[in-house]
Parts: structure tokens; C-alpha cells; sequence
């Protein structure tokens, strides 16, 4: 995945965490490799923002105490 969308929700970066969900932690999906979609560890999880359509990817250690979420 290339690119992201930053969370533009109002509030300093702490507030803004709170609203925040993992969808793909510590992995990636490959399209270039067989099989095509294959999930594969990466040092990136993706992060998604459930107030706002705020969706990146991130190697912060942040992620750790975030709960998991879904698209």
C-alpha cells in the first residue's frame, strides 16, 4: 500500500489516538510475489481511524497499545 490518509480529526496526537484501531499489525500483503495476496511480517501495521477516514501505515511502538480493529 502506498500513501495514506492522515487522521484529521481535531485534538492533540493523544486525543487523536484514542480513536484509533490496528487493522494489520506487524504484516503486509504482497501482490507482487506467488501467491499473489500472501500475508508476509513486516516491521509496518496498519493503522485506521474510526472518526474520521484516516488510514496509514506505521513502525511506532505505539501500535502495542492500540486494540485491534477492522475495515
Amino acid at each position: 500500500m502506498s500513501g495514506h490518509i492522515p487522521c484529521n480529526c481535531k485534538g492533540t496526537w493523544k486525543e487523536k489516538r484514542k480513536n484509533w484501531v490496528v487493522i494489520d499489525r506487524n504484516c503486509n500483503y504482497s501482490y507482487f510475489e506467488y501467491p499473489k495476496g500472501c500475508r508476509h511480517h513486516s516491521d509496518y501495521s496498519l493503522v485506521s481511524c474510526t472518526k474520521c477516514t484516516g488510514l496509514f501505515r506505521t513502525k511506532a511502538d505505539y501500535i502495542w497499545r492500540l486494540p485491534d480493529g477492522h475495515l
